[in-house]
């Protein structure tokens, strides 16, 4: 049985060849992640890196290369679950890889069953009686999500397999629960899983699913469940604010302890850059058109969304 583990959690890179992407700095994109594979090579006791998705743009044959390219030097083991835009049907985009052929290319060990959107879904024992479960909830032609009717079911016999473990984590690149109340609204639904509530009750039968991680909404939120759930929403690595997270887990009389830190490649002249477009992106008018100041802070996050210590369940 398995005493402590470390991962490291990024998300939403956007490696991006058409010069521009979702208020990141997409000609950084490349070197920010160059950067935090360096970090991690150079950390002792890191057992894995999670990745939940975003990692290219528009999943053109270059993006995908050049994230092979860069992943390539990584020293631990990585798992890695697509978001929307890594493989979808954009008609702007003619040279965009299917869904399937992005997501075989980007991660061969998902190529079978053909991934495409809701199949490419696995799950994988990172610890002694610690398992890590991905939700694939992405939406053909669409940047919402969700976790269909089959994937419900695989999920829930996932979970009564591994009821006799010790821990359950589960990522899943859209958040399973609203980061604001304006994800209750047109367009600012499709930041969140549009059947999270549905997905957290079957969690709520596993009290050993203490952990869900994910990505896509662009901003840092730490929330935990009145059952000590934790969900853990990181920001985007080349977005403002340029993040990513280092998550100890240790388990001391039967019990389960967290620490979540928060972490940046980019240095003050890098993540001032980030601000700035950031700030004058129309995400930022949308949450608030009289101070687009507002969404850089909610995409910071407050303190304890930045840095968390506590024990789950």
């Amino acid at each position: 049985m398995a005493d402590s583990l470390t991962f490291a959690h990024v998300t939403d890179i956007h490696l991006t060849e058409a010069g521009e992407s979702w208020g990141t700095l997409d000609d950084l994109a490349e070197d920010l992640f160059a950067r935090v594979v360096e970090t991690f090579n150079r950390m002792d006791g890191l057992d894995f890196v999670l990745i939940t998705g975003d990692v290219v743009d528009t999943a053109s044959p270059a993006e995908v290369d050049r994230f092979r390219e860069l992943i390539a030097p990584l020293e631990v083991p990585w798992h890695f679950i697509p978001g929307n835009h890594d493989g979808f049907y954009d008609p702007r985009v003619p040279n965009a890889l299917p869904p399937h052929e992005a997501v075989s290319r980007l991660d061969p060990r998902l190529a079978d069953p053909p991934p495409i959107p809701q199949q490419a879904r696995w799950s994988r024992p990172v610890a002694a009686d610690v398992q890590l479960i991905g939700l694939e909830s992405r939406i053909a032609d669409d940047w919402g999500g969700v976790i269909d009717a089959g994937q419900m079911a695989w999920l829930r016999a996932e979970l009564e397999a591994h009821r006799g473990d010790d821990l359950v984590i589960v990522a899943v690149h859209h958040p399973l629960h609203m980061l604001t109340p304006l994800n209750k609204e047109e367009w600012w639904c499709n930041f969140v899983c549009s059947n999270g509530p549905e997905v957290e009750a079957l969690l709520d039968e596993f009290p050993n699913a203490r952990l869900v991680i994910s990505g896509h909404h662009h901003a840092s939120q730490i929330v935990q469940r009145p059952n000590g759930r934790l969900h853990v929403v990181t920001a985007a690595l080349s977005g403002y604010p340029c993040v990513y997270r280092l998550i100890r887990l240790t388990r001391e009389d039967g019990a389960w302890y967290i620490r979540v830190e928060t972490h940046s490649p980019a240095n003050e002249a890098e993540r001032r850059r980030a601000y700035d477009r950031l700030i004058t992106g129309k995400t930022a008018q949308k949450y608030n058109s009289t101070d687009p100041t507002a969404w850089a802070r909610f995409v910071e996050g407050r303190p304890e969304d930045r840095f968390f210590e506590g024990r789950l369940g």
